[in-house]
């Protein structure tokens, strides 16, 4: 129905995601704080950070989210998303129109 360029989009798209969101699994800033561990993710979470101090016991950890950093990927997603949606309706609406 779509022809192949859609579909080779979408698996790239798709393979390349994977493939960032497993690099983004070796990738994670862990800065030197004395008695306080903290860490930054990457690629999908990249709004994420945990932390735990370490002063008298390990304590259990505590999450942030980093707002700036989630609505900046919230808006650039969402923009491309819209832009795939908007360019894969006009495909699907010209093809429809010229079946006879």
């Amino acid at each position: 129905m779509f022809g192949k360029l859609p579909t080779i989009l979408f698996a790239a798209s798709v393979g390349g995601g994977l493939f960032l969101t497993f690099l983004s699994g070796l990738y994670v800033v862990k800065p030197f704080i004395l008695d306080a561990e903290e860490h930054y993710f990457g690629f999908p979470l990249a709004w994420l950070q945990a932390d735990r101090g370490l002063w008298g016991g390990v304590s259990p950890w505590r999450y942030s989210i980093l707002w700036q950093g989630l609505i900046l990927d919230f808006l650039l997603y969402g923009s491309i998303g819209a832009l795939a949606t908007a360019y894969l309706f006009r495909v699907t609406l010209k093809k429809e129109q010229s079946i006879p």
